[in-house]
């Protein structure tokens, strides 16, 4: 694992942005003071970085599979200590990555109680990274994909017809797997929380499926702008309706009988007597 002077925001281009450079100062900072503490990131998707001693630990992200997730991915055999922590490592990269790569809207610092250790996982021994080198290697994924056309968290995907036609033969690969999952209600994120996958991996492998004409973005449909009422329909709506009868008059005054109009006399019938 590389070590080095934690980078500052200066040296980082694409974590240089205002959203981010309270997240790099911060880390910076603990890197110096060897602080212990959680590092939560609000935000979308937003998440904590563990610091003890000033190295990070773990990275918790609602936008990125954990550890525990990563190990279960059908297929992996290996288990052992040094896979356990090369997993662990790439898991707080990952992690990293997630959170860099959505909206940061702030920093703030929990810190551990006095004479307290943080909890340890045991499937994460990882021995804590570098800041400065966490900081470089997400820098480094951000630029990798800051020429696609493609966001980890807010795209959805859609099969394009040679997607359904690679979809319907026998090979595919890694691109099969996220075919199978494209339905255009999910996003890289959601993709790769399914598979178990790192997301910058499923999100190298989109971008290079979009270029090929794999998959498609999902165009986002404009709300449709609330019809205003016309000046009619207001007004009907503020005044009352009157029903019949609500007053209740009827029932205090019973209404008149049929007056005679002028000059005109009612005709009542005449009683016919019946004659045996």
């Amino acid at each position: 694992m590389t070590t080095g002077a934690v980078a500052g925001p200066g040296r980082l281009l694409a974590l240089g942005r205002e959203s981010a450079k309270e997240l790099v100062q911060e880390l910076a900072q603990a890197a110096v003071t060897t602080r212990t503490g959680v590092l939560r990131v609000t935000g979308e998707p937003g998440g904590d970085l563990h610091v003890v001693h000033g190295l990070v630990v773990t990275v918790d992200s609602p936008g990125a599979p954990g550890v525990r997730e990563l190990l279960a991915r059908p297929g992996r055999t290996s288990a052992g200590a040094a896979d356990l922590n090369l997993v662990a490592m790439m898991a707080a990269i990952d992690g990293c990555f997630a959170i860099a790569s959505g909206w940061i809207g702030g920093c703030l610092w929990q810190d551990v109680p006095e004479g307290s250790l943080p909890p340890e996982d045991p499937a994460s021994p990882v021995r804590g990274v570098e800041p400065g080198w966490l900081l470089l290697e997400t820098e480094r994924r951000l630029c990798a994909l800051a020429r696609g056309r493609v966001s980890p968290h807010r795209n959805h995907l859609q099969l394009t017809e040679r997607g359904r036609v690679l979809l319907s033969g026998p090979d595919g690969g890694h691109r099969r797997e996220i075919l199978l999952w494209a339905n255009g209600r999910r996003s890289c994120r959601d993709i790769s929380i399914l598979l178990s996958r790192s997301l910058y991996a499923v999100t190298v492998d989109v971008a290079r499926m979009l270029e090929e004409d794999l998959l498609a973005i999902v165009p986002v449909k404009p709300e449709a702008p609330a019809l205003e009422p016309s000046r009619n329909d207001l007004i009907r709506t503020l005044l009352p309706r009157r029903r019949r009868g609500a007053s209740g008059i009827n029932d205090m005054l019973p209404p008149r009988s049929p007056q005679p109009l002028h000059g005109r006399r009612i005709l009542t019938p005449r009683r016919i007597e019946r004659t045996q």
